[in-house]
């Protein structure tokens, strides 16, 4: 029995020994897949986080890069009439429908535009939209400089610049995986991470930058667990393409039968078919669905069957599906006497395509009202620092084994042109927006080529100066470039900062804070890594 009894507890001991072995080559394999799924893609994840968190709020930077809309304020609902005078004299007669979006917390004007559809022999079918923004108060068009505002940002998080959209979409999706991955595992690796939370080092090295990983890290780690698997999700179509087969073969069926068929225009009759106002229908609009109008779309204009749906600015539920109306109920009226038509609610579609979407709905944020917005803007800096930490991470851990190695002099170059050179690159596209003359033709081009020269300067800045130097040289230029941006703002815009305030023009004014507030921490950054550099 003695001897049974000694067996036993040996084999306990052996078992337990191989347990802690596995595990702890477990957590190495773990720990590899962290670092170069984090390192080989950790710049373009930088670029995705930081150009994503912008996006957030992409439509208060267009607003904010377009000045001459700066003075529209206050919202008279008789300047919907005027939107509509407006469309009738310039939209063309092969318009397939006016669209009105009037004001509400994330803009300030009203938008009229029109969409032409376009056959294009590579593309197939592909809709022209015109924009133009006009006083919220007297319906006058603003006259508002042509630039690619925040949804360059927005695509550019999406699909890159420059190369084919599909492509583009294949890198981010590969970006968006090794995200995914290096989230997962870096949870894996961390077993005091909950503890290690609350834990920063200062003047500790390497160790200080590991807390400020962990910290931002956890911070918001539900976000970006989130934001990253429903990132994957939006872009299933592209990443399996073998579901998508029969979907493509009926699309392009459907496209050359569309393609195959004359479009016949018909040429646009206001004199034989005036519009109604839209002031009473609006009113009346307002009272039926129990909830403010963000858009009216115009169907046939000119013609006997000229219509108007007044839809809702936006739905709160996360699980809504219509995209294009935004809303779940919508109500339509005859232009041409204002006869109402009758109601429209959005048909219930199956549980599968609800959680798709409510996913969607959350990476984009498009349920969310402006504190929530500003939730998920921050949850995206815990995630741009958490992204730029672990890149630096990696450097600062060989910086005594291999001080004079390739490897660590480009990932530093990298990481000096990927983080701060970025950020350089966004400030120059803001002030290029502001120092180019709004009357030049190619003036949307010359802002992107600000953008993307200033980036590649930051490449080559720290190939002739000393790294470290350079560091603190783009940390101070950043930091210069924002915090003056609310300055620039006062010289070629109608309304400053305290203007802005006096007016209630919340958007210009909290895009000059946010500048401001992001000049002054880069300003601080600067001087701490400057005196580290000194010490």
């Amino acid at each position: 029995m003695a001897r049974r009894g000694h067996s036993v507890r040996c084999l306990r001991v052996c078992a337990f020994s191989v347990g802690c072995c596995m595990k702890e080559k477990f957590r190495q394999s773990m720990s590899w897949l962290h670092t170069w799924s984090g390192l080989i893609l950790g710049w373009l994840m930088f670029v995705i986080f930081f150009t994503g968190t912008l996006s957030y709020f992409r439509q208060e930077i267009t607003h904010w890069m377009q000045p001459e809309t700066h003075s529209s304020v206050k919202f008279d609902p008789a300047a919907v009439d005027k939107a509509v005078d407006y469309l009738k004299q310039n939209a063309p007669d092969e318009a397939a429908g006016w669209l009105i979006s009037l004001p509400n917390e994330r803009t300030k004007t009203i938008e009229a535009s029109w969409r032409v559809v376009k056959i294009d022999p590579k593309y197939g079918i592909r809709p022209e939209i015109t924009q133009n923004f006009l006083d919220a108060a007297t319906g006058e068009n603003t006259n508002a400089r042509k630039t690619h505002g925040g949804e360059f940002l927005y695509r550019f998080h999406i699909e890159l610049y420059g190369i084919d959209k599909t492509h583009g979409r294949w890198i981010i999706g590969i970006a968006t995986m090794a995200m995914f991955i290096a989230i997962i595992t870096g949870i894996i690796l961390h077993k005091r991470i909950f503890k290690d939370f609350f834990t920063f080092r200062q003047n500790k090295g390497v160790r200080s930058w590991m807390d400020a990983h962990i910290f931002t890290a956890i911070l918001a780690l539900p976000y970006h667990i989130m934001i990253t698997y429903s990132g994957l999700l939006l872009l299933m179509m592209i990443l399996l393409p073998w579901n998508t087969e029969e979907f493509l073969r009926q699309y392009k069926e459907m496209r050359a039968k569309m393609m195959s068929q004359p479009v016949e225009v018909i040429p646009a009759d206001f004199e034989a078919y005036p519009p109604v106002s839209l002031v009473p229908l609006l009113k009346d609009a307002e009272e039926r669905l129990g909830e403010k109008i963000g858009r009216i779309y115009i169907s046939n204009p000119g013609q006997r069957s000229m219509t108007a749906q007044f839809v809702p600015f936006r739905s709160d539920k996360i699980t809504y599906t219509d995209r294009s109306r935004s809303a779940e109920a919508s109500v339509s009226y005859s232009l041409r006497n204002g006869r109402f038509y009758g109601e429209m609610t959005a048909e219930p579609v199956s549980a599968a395509y609800s959680i798709f979407n409510a996913f969607s709905t959350l990476h984009v944020a498009r349920f969310a009202d402006t504190f929530m917005r500003w939730l998920f803007f921050l949850s995206g800096v815990m995630g741009t620092i958490m992204t730029a930490t672990g890149l630096i991470i990696w450097t600062q851990k060989k910086a005594k084994a291999a001080h004079k190695s390739f490897g660590r002099k480009l990932v530093e170059v990298l990481n000096i042109g990927g983080i701060t050179g970025l950020a350089a690159a966004t400030a120059a596209y803001f002030w290029a927006n502001r120092l180019i003359p709004a009357s030049l033709e190619n003036r949307m081009s010359l802002e992107l080529w600000a953008f993307f020269s200033v980036w590649a300067l930051s490449f080559a800045h720290p190939l002739i100066r000393d790294r470290k130097k350079a560091w603190v040289d783009q940390l101070w230029l950043c930091a210069g470039l924002y915090a003056l941006l609310p300055v620039l703002n006062a010289f070629t815009s109608p309304m400053n900062l305290i203007k802005a305030f006096s007016a209630g023009n919340m958007i210009v004014a909290g895009f000059d804070l946010t500048a401001l507030a992001t000049g002054v921490l880069l300003g601080l950054t600067a001087v701490a890594v400057s005196k580290k550099e000194v010490k």
